[in-house]
C-alpha cells in the first residue's frame, strides 16, 4: 500500500520542468498538516464541505507545469476542507507504466488519477474506474459554487471523459496542438522582400504545408549568415522535430496525417495507417528533417521546446502548454517574439484540425476515499484554480479561465490554443490502443531514421496493429 510518508515529487515532464523533492514535499506537507486530524475553520471553507477533514488522497499526475501548480496550491484545498493530499509525478510514459500496474494489480496506492484519455477505453473496459456520475450527484452540495461543471469545454467532456456512454471523469488539462513559430523574424522588412523574392509570395505564418516547407528551408542557415540585419552566432534552423520512437513522433505525424486526408482510423473505423495519404504525411514529415537540428530522431517535446526557447528554430507543431514556456523570462529566450496559429492544411481553403492532447481526472475503483478524491478533482477544476493555473502558464480546462480579460491582456496564446480546441481531433481510445501505438512509434521511427520508406514502414504497422484488433474491425466509436 501507499505509505503517506512516500516523498511526493515533480520529476521532468512535457515542459522540462524541475522541482527538487525536497522543496515539494515540504510544500504539501505544509498543506497536509493544515488539515488532518483537525477541524476548518468555517471562514476559511469558501463553501467546500467540511464532512471529510482528516481523509488524505494520493494523487498521481504527469510531470508537467499544471502538474507544479497544483502542488503549490494543494494547501489551500487543505485549508478549505481538511483532506489533505499526497501528489505525485512522472513522465508519461513512466505514468502509464505505474497506473496500469496499480490498476491491475489492485493496489490501490492512488485515489485519483490523471490518465492521457486515449488509455480511458483500457482503463475502464477493465473495471478499473469509478463511474463519475454517482459521484458528481452524491456531492452536489459538498462543493464550492466556484466549481461549474457546465464551464468545462464541451470537446474535453467528450475526448476526455466519456466511454461507451458512462462518464469515467472529468477533464484534467487542455492539452492541444497548433503551430508555434517566432513571429518577430516573419515580419522582419528585409527577411520579407527576400522571401517575397525567392518564393513568390509574401511571407507570413504558414496556413499550408507547402508554405510551412518553404518557411523552414528559407531560415535555414548556418553561423555567419544574416538574420534580420544581425549576423548569426549560431546555426538557425526551419523547424523543429520530435522524431524519437516515442509517444511525441506519433503524435506529431498524426497532426500532419490528418491534414492529409490519412491517419489511423477512418470515419467507418477502418484501419488507414497505410494509405496512400498517410503514407504521403509521413514522407511530408521526413522531409522536414533536413531544416531541423540534429538529433530530432532522438528528439521528443523536451528538446522541441528547448530548441524554440533557445531562438535556435523558427518553427514546430507542438502542444498549446508549451507557450507559457515561451513566455518564460527566466527560461526563455524569446519572451515577446512568438506567434501562435492553427495547425496548417493540405490545401488552402481546407478545415484546419489540431490534435486532443487532454488528460482525465479518474479516480480509482480502489479508492478508499472516493468522495474526498472527487471533492479535489472539483477543487482542480474550479474558477479559482483554473484562473490561477493560467496565470502561472499552465493549461485550464475551463472556457471561463480562457475567455478571462486579465488572462487574454497577458497571454499571447490564449486566443489560439481555444481555436485549436475547437477544432481538435481525437486519438482513438479504445482498449488496444497501447499496443498501437507502441507499433506506430517504432515504425514512424523507422521511415524518420531511414530504416524503412515510409510506405513500407505504415505498412508494417497496419499489418501489426491488424492482427492486435483481429475481429474487433472496424472499431466501434465509443
Amino acid at each position: 500500500m501507499y505509505h503517506s510518508t512516500r516523498t511526493p515529487t515533480i520529476r521532468r515532464g512535457r515542459l522540462g520542468t524541475v522541482i527538487a523533492g525536497a522543496a515539494t514535499s515540504a510544500l504539501l506537507l505544509t498543506g497536509c498538516g493544515a488539515g488532518t486530524g483537525s477541524a476548518v475553520d468555517p471562514a476559511d471553507a469558501n463553501g467546500w464541505s467540511q464532512e471529510f477533514a482528516g481523509s488524505e488522497i494520493n494523487v498521481l499526475a504527469e510531470a508537467t507545469l499544471n502538474s507544479e501548480i497544483l502542488a503549490e496550491l494543494a494547501p489551500e484545498f487543505t485549508k478549505m476542507t481538511g483532506i489533505s493530499v499526497n501528489i505525485e509525478t512522472a513522465p508519461f510514459a513512466q505514468l502509464v507504466q505505474t497506473v496500469t500496474l496499480d490498476f491491475s494489480t489492485a493496489q490501490g496506492d492512488f485515489d485519483v488519477v490523471s490518465i492521457p484519455y486515449d488509455y480511458l477505453g483500457a482503463y475502464a473496459g477493465s473495471d478499473y474506474l469509478l463511474d463519475f456520475a454517482p459521484l458528481m450527484e452524491e456531492n452536489s452540495e459538498r462543493v464550492s459554487p466556484d466549481f461549474n461543471q457546465d464551464d468545462i469545454l464541451p470537446g474535453l467532456w467528450d475526448t476526455a471523459a466519456l466511454w461507451d456512454g458512462v462518464t469515467y471523469g472529468m477533464p484534467s488539462n487542455s492539452a492541444v496542438t497548433m503551430m508555434l513559430y517566432r513571429a518577430d523574424i516573419l515580419d522582419d522588412p528585409s527577411e520579407k522582400a527576400a522571401f517575397q523574392e525567392a518564393y513568390g509570395y509574401e511571407l507570413a505564418p504558414a496556413t499550408t504545408w507547402q508554405q510551412y516547407s518553404d518557411i523552414a528551408e528559407f531560415f535555414t542557415r548556418s553561423a555567419g549568415e544574416q538574420l534580420a540585419g544581425e549576423t548569426l552566432e549560431q546555426p538557425l534552423y526551419g523547424v523543429t522535430l520530435a522524431g524519437k520512437r516515442h509517444e511525441a513522433a506519433v503524435f506529431e505525424w498524426m497532426n500532419y496525417a490528418n491534414s492529409f486526408g490519412g491517419g489511423v482510423v477512418n470515419a467507418e473505423g477502418n484501419l488507414v495507417v497505410d494509405s496512400p495519404d498517410s503514407v504521403k504525411s509521413l514522407e511530408y514529415m521526413g522531409s522536414l528533417g533536413k531544416f531541423a537540428p540534429p538529433g530530432y530522431t532522438s528528439a521528443t517535446w523536451d528538446e522541441v521546446t528547448a530548441q524554440l526557447q533557445q531562438g535556435i528554430a523558427v518553427q514546430a507543431i507542438s502542444w498549446g502548454d508549451t507557450a507559457g514556456a515561451m513566455e518564460n523570462p527566466d527560461q526563455s529566450a524569446v519572451v515577446g517574439k512568438m506567434g501562435y496559429g492553427d495547425i496548417p492544411v493540405f490545401s488552402e481553403g481546407d478545415a484546419p484540425h489540431a490534435l486532443h492532447g487532454a488528460w482525465t481526472y479518474s479516480i480509482s475503483k480502489d479508492s478508499k476515499t472516493p468522495d474526498a478524491a472527487y471533492l479535489f478533482t472539483a477543487w482542480a477544476l474550479s474558477a479559482p484554480v483554473q484562473k490561477a493555473i493560467g496565470e502561472k502558464g499552465g493549461v485550464p480546462a475551463t472556457r471561463s479561465a480562457f475567455e478571462d480579460a486579465d488572462l487574454l491582456a497577458t497571454l499571447p496564446s490564449w486566443p489560439q490554443q481555444l481555436n485549436s480546441l475547437e477544432n481538435a481531433l481525437a486519438r482513438p481510445r479504445n482498449a488496444e490502443w497501447p499496443q498501437m501505438l507502441e507499433q506506430l512509434a517504432l515504425q514512424v521511427s523507422n521511415s524518420l531514421i531511414g530504416e524503412a520508406t515510409s510506405e513500407a514502414a505504415l505498412q508494417n504497422a497496419q499489418k501489426d496493429i491488424t492482427a492486435v484488433l483481429g475481429d474487433k474491425l472496424p472499431l466501434k466509436a465509443f
